[in-house]
C-alpha cells in the first residue's frame, strides 16, 4: 500500500474494532489491509459488479474469508444493520456518493460515521450532508497521480453553519491553511477565470456563469480569511 497514499489516508481515520462496509470495493485493497492488520474483524465488501468483486474474492484465503464477506449490491441496499458500524464510499464522484446515501438515507443515519472520498463535485456532497444534518468531522485534501481528492468523515446528528468557502473547499483545509489547498486554489482560480472570460467573449449563452462566479467567490473568501490571519 506504499504507493496508495489516498487509500492509506482513508484507512488512517477508521477506528479500530469497527464493523466496516466498503461500498464499491473493486479490488478490495482497503478491506484486505484492514483485515490483515487486524483493524477490523468484521468487514463487508460490496460492489454493484460481480466481476469486480471477484477480483477481491480470488485473494481471500481461509483466514481472510472469516473476516471479509462480499456482497453484490447497489450502495447500502439489503445490507444488515449492525451496532458499531461504519461505511467507506471511495473512488466515486460527489454526485454518485449523494445517490448512494440518499437511496438509503435512514441506514446512513444509523451508521457511527461514513468516510467519503471524492475528486469531483465535493461541494455538492458537503451541501447535501449539511442539509441532511450530517456533521462533517474531518475534511481534508490528498493528492495522488496528478489528482486532488477530498476525504470527508461525517456522522448524523448535527447541522453546521457552513460558509460558501467551507462548502467549496472544506473548513478543515481552510483553518489549517492546507498547502494542498493553496495549490488547488491557484489552479481553480486560473481555470474558472478562463472559463468565465471565454463564455463572455465567445458565447451569447451565459449558462454556467453563475456557477463559475460562485466558485470564484468561494476562492476569494478563502484568500480573505488567510489574509486576516496573517
Amino acid at each position: 500500500m506504499n504507493d496508495k497514499k489516498r487509500l492509506m489516508e482513508i484507512i488512517n481515520i477508521i477506528d479500530s474494532g469497527k464493523n466496516v462496509i466498503d461500498v464499491g470495493t473493486d479490488h478490495g485493497l482497503v478491506p484486505l489491509y484492514l483485515a490483515k492488520n487486524e483493524i477490523s474483524n468484521d468487514i463487508l465488501a460490496t460492489d454493484i459488479s460481480a466481476p469486480s468483486l471477484k477480483k477481491l474474492e480470488e485473494k481471500l484465503d481461509e483466514n481472510l474469508s472469516k473476516t471479509i464477506k462480499t456482497k453484490v449490491t447497489d450502495g447500502f441496499k439489503d445490507i444488515e444493520k449492525k451496532d458499531n458500524q461504519v461505511a467507506i464510499i471511495a473512488g466515486m464522484g460527489g454526485n454518485t456518493i449523494i445517490e448512494i446515501i440518499d437511496q438509503s438515507l435512514e441506514f446512513a443515519k444509523n451508521l457511527d460515521y461514513m468516510v467519503l472520498e471524492s475528486n469531483i463535485a465535493t461541494e455538492r456532497l458537503r451541501g447535501y450532508l449539511n442539509k441532511n444534518s450530517f456533521e462533517i468531522t474531518r475534511d481534508f485534501l490528498t493528492y495522488e497521480h496528478g489528482k486532488y481528492y477530498d476525504i470527508l468523515k461525517a456522522k448524523y446528528g448535527k447541522k453546521q453553519n457552513l460558509t460558501l468557502s467551507d462548502i467549496y473547499y472544506g473548513h478543515e483545509n481552510i483553518i489549517n491553511k492546507s498547502p494542498l489547498l493553496e495549490e488547488k486554489l491557484a489552479i481553480d482560480y486560473k481555470k474558472n477565470k478562463k472559463f468565465k472570460d471565454d463564455i463572455i467573449r465567445k458565447s451569447t449563452n451565459n449558462d454556467g456563469i453563475d456557477k463559475i462566479n460562485q466558485r470564484l467567490k468561494a476562492i476569494d473568501e478563502v484568500y480573505r480569511i488567510w489574509k486576516l490571519e496573517n
